[in-house]
């Protein structure tokens, strides 16, 4: 399942606000690098070893940089901060079922909404548990 929404990430004391996609398919929460740029400049750890993604469409990429934010849905900070891959060749639109798609510049895997209690309702969309209130 998935949905977008609207939300903001903060690092080191900047905040910028972005189009996230909530998807239950992927593993892992990536970033457009070229958002994060304009957005933090290039302040990113490298990753030991690059990890390979696949993209909602199928097409292959790879992440060797990751940075730690704090990410914020509907007025609430996500704590602790996350980790985010970032992803240099980040398309801007994907074909899915023969339509395009504009890609967001953050999509957050299931195992960033597991951590934080975050569920999707086909009526509602992206819903917070009561647990992530509470942090």
């Amino acid at each position: 399942m998935r949905a977008l929404k609207n939300v903001r990430i903060k690092f080191m004391g900047k905040e910028a606000s972005c189009t996230a996609l909530f998807d239950t398919g992927s593993g892992h929460t990536v970033i457009q690098r070229a958002f994060f740029e304009k957005s933090f400049n290039a302040n990113w750890s490298k990753l030991p070893r690059p990890i390979k993604l696949y993209l909602v469409n199928g097409d292959f990429v790879e992440a060797d940089k990751y940075v730690q934010v704090t990410i914020v849905v509907d007025d609430v900070e996500l704590l602790p901060p996350e980790v985010i891959l970032i992803i240099d060749k980040f398309v801007e639109e994907v074909e899915v079922e023969g339509r395009r798609v504009k890609m967001p510049e953050l999509i957050i895997g299931s195992g960033t909404m597991d951590k934080y209690g975050i569920t999707l309702d086909p009526k509602e969309g992206v819903k917070l548990t009561g647990a992530v209130l509470l942090l």
